[in-house]
């Protein structure tokens, strides 16, 4: 856990419970999507500081019944406060979004890339977006289409998309070896030809 400090950063923001009209089971959802992101963390060979913004409500009290949350979670951090007085550098923030114009090309160990913390079935499609343009963060998409087809949707669980940025360092910044790590077969993958 010693090099967390001097990696990239990614907070979760949980400031959709209310904005999305989220469901219990999708509250539920995103709760346990936030316990595989702290597993898969913690199992992982180059963990990072994973972070939660806005974090309060249903989805907190979903996870304090986990035992140690969050006091005994290394390299975790959480909040009830919004994202920007988390982070409030704005230009180190980066929110990742499958509806944003422009795409991730590799990590910056200076950077905090943020996952939206919403399960909505695709009623919201591009939330995310908007919320980083009101806020005035960068958005940045994760390079899939550069590798893969996907003939389900790009949209991603908030656990998929964290441990594809930690692959990705596992992979020696190899995008491709993260994105096939990860997604799921459902997804029915097939590898674009160069």
């Amino acid at each position: 856990m010693k090099d967390t400090d001097t990696s990239f950063k990614v907070c979760i923001d949980c400031s959709f419970e209310e904005q999305a009209q989220m469901t219990d089971k999708e509250i539920g959802s995103l709760a346990g999507q936030i316990r595989y992101c702290y597993a898969a963390n913690k199992n992982s060979d180059n963990p990072i500081h994973l972070s939660t913004s806005s974090l309060s409500g249903a989805t907190y009290e979903s996870l304090k019944r986990v035992s140690g949350f969050p006091d005994q979670w290394r390299a975790f951090s959480c909040s009830d406060k919004p994202l920007l007085d988390v982070h409030p550098d704005k230009s180190n923030v980066v929110y990742l979004s499958s509806d944003s114009d422009y795409t991730l090309e590799h990590l910056d160990d200076t950077k905090t890339y943020v996952i939206g913390g919403i399960v909505d079935r695709n009623r919201c499609k591009g939330l995310t977006t908007v919320i980083a343009k009101e806020m005035g963060i960068t958005t940045a998409k994760l390079p899939i289409d550069q590798y893969l087809h996907l003939c389900a949707t790009k949209v991603l669980t908030c656990n998929h998309v964290f441990e594809i940025l930690l692959k990705y360092r596992e992979r020696n910044n190899n995008w491709k070896e993260a994105l096939l790590d990860v997604l799921p077969a459902r997804k029915d993958i097939t590898e674009v030809s160069k």
